[in-house]
């Protein structure tokens, strides 16, 4: 498709300069990800700011579609009514092609995780698969771009699961829980919808617990197509409402945890696939967030007509996402430092037990993002107090915060935290402290590469300086 092109294809059009006869290789609502070939789209209701134009003007912009005219801009201005339904058009003729199969999953917590090992489980069974979500656009898993956010923006969204022709590959995305709120999933056919969890996260946004799971609640409801499979987590607390909804709508669903796709262990560890048991040797399962998170792919993957002994036989190749239970090996002190992007109370408390045992407990590294909802620093403060030996309170992404009240806020629950500002010389403390066969978990930024303070992204990698403080 050309620039030129588009007079024709939206005839209700008003063109404002001469679109030239080069080809649409990217549509864009975002001012970053321009250059010479890109067609910008700006919403005059999405609170676009001049700025943001003038940053796309510097990459060689040249043609915008929009819903008013921009006066005093010398680009070609496509003026349309109806943006979304003229950028609909655009794509649909683009990219005609649709998945061959489309998953997203939602959650509080693992939806990285799950998505992770269901592309494994398509890639070894030679299933093509594009993955988007937390850490980025993935192709097979070979990394395509960063992402900025976990769902992304509707027109990325189909950008990047459709085709110009035949579309041989299975879609997986991240369904959050603002991204299903605002409607980035409109018009969007998801064939497999999976929850792993609910607990306390983005009240800042959702306001209340319920407007929150309501949100969650719109994949199964809204989104999911009627001859859809919905896959739902038997350890929800509010599992009956889903079940519920789900049934109202006649649509297939398969339980895990429980019922359809269990794990169990005695003297070896089976696993359970509709009634019927499996051994397996060689599958090593370090905690119970892996056992679910792993039973909801393998939830998945069934639900993608993959067969249970191509499933099986693969399991136990399987990789953790990166920064998620991530584990570095302190030989010299004989103890382990685990890495994990554990940002939520639920989460925290998860990893935390499950390096408890007996009297003892793991000491941990940890802060609360800025400008984020402030009543998690309670809880996480408490569940930090309870579960860990030491802890380290120490900034997590402060953004326009005043960091001093973020970590203040979390050490007035948390009475045995000792407050150390800088991220780095707190994880340096940590494992200075740490005593023969201990633990250090150092959480909530995992794969973040970055600290966001104020304005700036500052380089950061909790791993990295974990793993070279060590050596």
């Amino acid at each position: 498709m050309l620039f030129s092109d588009l007079q024709f294809i939206l005839n209700e059009a008003k063109i404002v300069g001469n679109l030239p006869k080069k080809k649409i290789k990217y549509i864009s609502d975002h001012s970053k990800n321009v250059d010479v070939n890109t067609l910008l789209v700006i919403n005059q209701n999405k609170n676009f700011k001049l700025s943001y134009l003038k940053e796309a003007i510097s990459k060689n912009l040249h043609t915008i579609i929009t819903n008013v005219f921009l006066k005093k801009c010398s680009l070609n201005q496509i003026i349309v009514k109806d943006l979304d339904s003229a950028i609909s058009i655009l794509i649909k003729i683009r990219q005609p092609a649709l998945p061959k199969v489309s998953v997203a999953i939602t959650g509080t917590n693992g939806k990285t995780s799950v998505s992770w090992y269901l592309a494994q489980i398509c890639k070894i069974n030679g299933i093509p698969n594009k993955l988007t979500g937390t850490l980025g656009y993935f192709v097979d898993l070979k990394k395509h771009k960063d992402s900025v956010l976990t769902t992304p923006s509707n027109l990325d969204l189909c950008q990047f699961s459709n085709e110009s022709k035949k579309n041989k590959f299975c879609f997986i995305t991240e369904a959050s829980s603002h991204g299903l709120h605002q409607g980035r999933f409109k018009n969007f056919k998801i064939d497999i919808a999976a929850i792993t969890n609910l607990s306390h996260d983005h009240l800042d946004y959702h306001k209340n617990f319920r407007s929150y799971s309501q949100s969650k609640l719109l994949l199964f409801t809204k989104i999911l197509n009627n001859k859809g499979v919905a896959i739902i987590n038997a350890r929800l607390k509010n599992y009956k409402t889903f079940k519920n909804k789900i049934k109202e709508r006649k649509i297939k669903m398969i339980t895990f945890g429980a019922e359809d796709v269990y794990f169990y262990k005695n003297n070896y560890l089976y696993l359970y696939i509709f009634g019927k048991k499996y051994i397996l040797k060689k599958l090593k399962l370090i905690n119970n967030i892996q056992k679910e998170n792993l039973e909801c792919a393998i939830a998945c993957a069934l639900a993608i007509n993959i067969s249970i002994n191509k499933i099986i036989n693969c399991l136990h190749k399987l990789k953790s996402a990166p920064g998620r239970f991530e584990i570095i090996k302190f030989r010299k002190k004989n103890s382990k430092i685990i890495i994990d992007y554990a940002h939520t109370p639920d989460a925290l408390e998860n990893i935390l037990k499950t390096f408890s045992y007996d009297n003892f407990k793991p000491s941990l590294v940890f802060g609360c993002g800025g400008n984020r909802d402030r009543r998690k620093r309670i809880k996480m403060g408490i569940v930090a107090k309870k579960y860990s030996n030491r802890v380290y309170i120490t900034d997590d992404n402060p953004r326009y915060e005043n960091p001093k009240t973020i970590r203040e806020s979390i050490k007035k629950y948390c009475s045995k935290g000792v407050i150390i500002s800088d991220r780095r010389k707190a994880i340096h403390k940590a494992i200075l402290k740490l005593d023969v066969n201990d633990v250090l978990i150092i959480a909530g930024k995992g794969h973040e590469k970055y600290q966001l303070i104020k304005n700036k992204k500052i380089e950061f990698n909790d791993y990295k300086i974990a793993k070279n403080f060590i050596k």
